[in-house]
Protein backbone atom coordinates (compact mmCIF):
# COMPACT_ATOMS: atom_id res chain seq x y z
CA UNK A 1 0.00 0.00 0.00
CA UNK A 2 1.28 3.38 -0.99
CA UNK A 3 1.60 6.47 1.14
CA UNK A 4 0.11 9.42 -0.14
CA UNK A 5 0.94 12.67 1.08
CA UNK A 6 -1.28 15.27 -0.61
CA UNK A 7 0.15 18.63 -0.57
CA UNK A 8 3.55 17.12 0.29
CA UNK A 9 6.50 19.11 0.39
CA UNK A 10 9.47 16.90 0.13
CA UNK A 11 13.34 18.75 1.15
CA UNK A 12 16.40 17.81 -0.56
CA UNK A 13 18.82 16.96 1.64
CA UNK A 14 20.53 19.83 0.79
CA UNK A 15 18.05 22.12 1.93
CA UNK A 16 18.37 20.66 5.72
CA UNK A 17 21.86 20.86 5.42
CA UNK A 18 21.98 24.48 5.01
CA UNK A 19 20.39 25.04 7.93
CA UNK A 20 22.21 22.79 10.56
CA UNK A 21 26.01 23.79 8.96
CA UNK A 22 27.76 26.85 9.61
CA UNK A 23 28.71 29.52 6.82
CA UNK A 24 26.68 28.52 4.02
CA UNK A 25 26.08 30.21 1.49
CA UNK A 26 22.18 30.29 1.18
CA UNK A 27 21.28 29.52 4.59
CA UNK A 28 19.45 33.00 4.78
CA UNK A 29 17.54 32.22 1.26
CA UNK A 30 16.70 28.39 2.71
CA UNK A 31 15.38 30.06 5.96
CA UNK A 32 13.47 32.51 4.51
CA UNK A 33 11.69 30.06 1.81
CA UNK A 34 11.06 27.72 4.01
CA UNK A 35 9.27 30.43 6.36
CA UNK A 36 6.74 30.92 3.89
CA UNK A 37 6.36 27.08 2.97
CA UNK A 38 2.42 26.66 4.29
CA UNK A 39 2.42 22.81 3.11
CA UNK A 40 3.90 20.04 5.65
CA UNK A 41 7.54 19.26 4.80
CA UNK A 42 8.90 15.57 4.24
CA UNK A 43 12.16 14.07 4.11
CA UNK A 44 13.48 10.61 4.20
CA UNK A 45 15.39 8.33 6.36
CA UNK A 46 18.33 9.32 3.95
CA UNK A 47 18.29 12.75 5.08
CA UNK A 48 17.89 11.74 8.47
CA UNK A 49 21.63 9.87 7.92
CA UNK A 50 23.33 13.07 6.48
CA UNK A 51 22.14 15.58 8.97
CA UNK A 52 23.26 13.46 11.98
CA UNK A 53 26.41 12.66 10.39
CA UNK A 54 27.02 16.12 9.17
CA UNK A 55 25.74 18.05 11.99
CA UNK A 56 27.81 16.18 14.93
CA UNK A 57 31.16 16.56 12.54
CA UNK A 58 30.71 20.00 12.84
CA UNK A 59 29.66 19.75 16.56
CA UNK A 60 26.38 20.66 16.82
CA UNK A 61 23.87 19.52 19.51
CA UNK A 62 21.92 16.28 18.88
CA UNK A 63 19.05 17.95 20.32
CA UNK A 64 19.18 20.45 17.42
CA UNK A 65 19.35 18.29 14.67
CA UNK A 66 16.52 15.97 16.47
CA UNK A 67 14.56 19.12 16.45
CA UNK A 68 15.15 20.64 12.73
CA UNK A 69 14.68 16.57 11.76
CA UNK A 70 11.39 16.34 14.14
CA UNK A 71 9.79 19.58 12.39
CA UNK A 72 9.35 16.90 8.84
CA UNK A 73 7.51 14.24 8.23
CA UNK A 74 9.91 10.89 8.20
CA UNK A 75 9.69 8.94 4.93
CA UNK A 76 11.24 5.32 4.34
CA UNK A 77 13.69 4.54 1.70
CA UNK A 78 12.50 1.15 0.00
CA UNK A 79 13.86 -1.41 -2.46
CA UNK A 80 12.09 -0.09 -5.12
CA UNK A 81 13.22 2.98 -4.42
CA UNK A 82 16.87 1.68 -5.60
CA UNK A 83 15.61 -0.30 -8.01
CA UNK A 84 13.66 3.42 -9.75
CA UNK A 85 16.94 4.87 -8.98
CA UNK A 86 18.69 2.70 -10.66
CA UNK A 87 16.66 3.16 -13.43
CA UNK A 88 16.49 6.71 -13.79
CA UNK A 89 19.54 8.29 -12.63
CA UNK A 90 21.68 8.02 -15.75
CA UNK A 91 25.22 8.08 -14.14
CA UNK A 92 23.89 11.24 -12.17
CA UNK A 93 24.03 11.42 -8.45
CA UNK A 94 22.58 8.12 -7.01
CA UNK A 95 21.99 10.02 -3.68
CA UNK A 96 19.61 12.30 -5.86
CA UNK A 97 18.21 9.69 -7.63
CA UNK A 98 16.97 8.05 -3.93
CA UNK A 99 15.67 11.14 -3.08
CA UNK A 100 13.28 11.58 -5.89
CA UNK A 101 12.01 7.98 -5.94
CA UNK A 102 11.27 8.48 -2.44
CA UNK A 103 9.27 11.47 -2.94
CA UNK A 104 7.35 10.46 -6.21
CA UNK A 105 6.68 7.04 -4.40
CA UNK A 106 4.88 8.90 -1.75
CA UNK A 107 3.03 11.24 -3.74
CA UNK A 108 5.30 14.39 -2.36
CA UNK A 109 3.60 16.94 -5.09
CA UNK A 110 7.13 19.35 -4.85
CA UNK A 111 10.27 19.03 -4.41
CA UNK A 112 12.52 21.55 -2.79
CA UNK A 113 16.72 22.09 -3.40
CA UNK A 114 19.12 24.21 -3.66
CA UNK A 115 20.67 21.99 -6.83
CA UNK A 116 19.88 23.17 -10.37
CA UNK A 117 21.17 19.72 -11.82
CA UNK A 118 19.02 17.97 -9.96
CA UNK A 119 16.08 20.08 -10.59
CA UNK A 120 16.47 19.89 -14.53
CA UNK A 121 17.62 16.09 -14.68
CA UNK A 122 14.34 15.26 -12.89
CA UNK A 123 12.46 18.21 -14.48
CA UNK A 124 10.12 15.38 -16.72
CA UNK A 125 8.87 13.56 -13.65
CA UNK A 126 5.73 13.55 -11.72
CA UNK A 127 6.65 16.21 -9.25
CA UNK A 128 7.10 20.13 -9.25
CA UNK A 129 10.73 20.91 -9.05
CA UNK A 130 11.78 24.16 -7.11
CA UNK A 131 15.14 25.35 -7.00
CA UNK A 132 16.49 28.19 -4.12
Amino acid sequence: MKTRLKNMVFLDANILLEIILQDRAKKVQVENYLALVSEPTAISILSVHLIMYFGRKEKAEDEFLEGVIGENELLALLPEDYEWALKNEKRKDFEDALQVAVAIRTGCEKFITIDNKLAKAYADFPITMITI
